[in-house]
Order: structure tokens, then C-alpha cells, then sequence
């Protein structure tokens, strides 16, 4: 039995409506298909238990735009904002600290989130209507990232999850940089 119930773009509504549901939906990026929730600290538990992970594994955050980053992160000063300013919207994450009450409102006993902008249209849209979403890459902990969706129906054939169907050909995650204390790259 498959559990798995796939949705083209033009469903953007019937997503966005799942998602304010806080029910969990595969949508790409435009670096990885990415599994993702709206921001919350239950949210980051039902992902974590969709791919197998760590329960304690924190998941990074897809934005609308690079503003949520200058009205949320806490000490961000010139350098770090004009490295935002540079590199986003893009293949970029950035490991920040964001605003207490703003994690709190969340769930969140944390402040320290991976946050991406992405260039993929379709997603900013989403997020537009939903708020920030959490996002992990798109695959059973230990097993290969999804490129496209057969590969998610046949990783998630036993799971409750509904996918946005589409395929990626740079299967190549985002480049990571903390600014946390000073700027660090941490994956290239």
C-alpha cells in the first residue's frame, strides 16, 4: 500500500493548505528535493522520525527572503550582513542565532538555525503563504539524497508524505557558513 500522494505545481494551493497543516511535503530546491514542515519543534520531531534520524538532529530553516535574516538574527553585524546581502538568495546556509521570542513562538528551546534563501520560485511562493519551513534533505537517514519522484515514492513507500513531483540535476547541497561568533565555512 502505497501511502505516498504526489501533487504537480499547479496543486500550489492544496500544498500550501497541507503545509499550514503542519503535515510534512517533499518540494525541491534549487539544490535537493528537500522534506519539509512549517517551523516548529514538533514539526522538527515528525521529520526526524519520517527520515530515521537522530531525534535530536536540528533541521535548517528555507526563508522567503533574505529580510527574515535582518529582522531575526541577533548580533549581525556589517560584514555578516553584507556576506548575506552577497550570497543570497542561493546555494547558501547560514548558521546563525535568531531571535529568542521568535524561536520560542516556534517551540523552540534552541536559537541556532541552519537558514536558506532560495531562488526557486515556486518554494518562495510557498513560503510566502506559510511562513518559514523547516527543511532536511529528502531521504531515509543513510541512504542516497531523492533526485526526483519515483525515487522519493520508493524511498517513502511505507511513509505518510506527499511530494510535489520534479526532478533535480545538481544533486550538490548548499555551501555552509556559520556566523555564529566569527565567519566560519563549514561545508564548501
Amino acid at each position: 500500500m502505497i501511502k505516498v500522494k504526489v501533487f504537480t505545481e499547479n496543486d500550489k494551493n492544496e500544498i500550501i493548505s497541507l503545509l499550514n497543516n503542519d503535515e510534512i511535503v517533499a518540494i525541491k530546491t534549487d539544490t535537493v528535493f528537500g522534506i519539509m514542515a512549517r517551523m516548529s519543534y514538533k514539526n522538527e520531531k515528525e521529520i526526524n522520525l519520517l527520515k530515521k534520524s537522530d531525534n535530536n538532529k536540528k533541521i535548517s530553516i528555507i526563508v522567503e527572503n533574505k529580510d527574515f535574516l535582518f529582522k531575526y538574527v541577533e548580533n549581525l553585524n556589517d560584514e555578516k550582513r553584507n556576506l548575506i546581502d552577497e550570497k543570497l538568495p542561493g546555494k547558501y546556509t547560514f548558521i546563525v542565532n535568531l531571535n529568542k521570542d521568535f524561536c520560542k513562538n516556534k517551540g523552540f528551546n534552541r536559537t541556532d538555525f541552519g537558514v536558506r534563501v532560495t531562488t526557486n520560485n515556486f518554494l518562495q511562493e510557498i513560503i510566502s503563504k506559510t511562513g518559514p519551513l523547516l527543511a532536511s534533505s529528502c531521504n531515509i537517514t543513510g541512504l542516497e539524497p531523492c533526485s526526483n519522484t519515483e525515487e522519493i515514492v520508493n524511498q517513502f513507500k511505507d511513509s505518510k508524505l506527499y511530494v510535489v513531483a520534479g526532478s533535480v540535476t545538481d544533486n550538490t547541497p548548499s555551501t555552509i557558513i556559520s556566523l555564529i561568533d566569527e565567519i566560519k565555512i563549514i561545508r564548501k
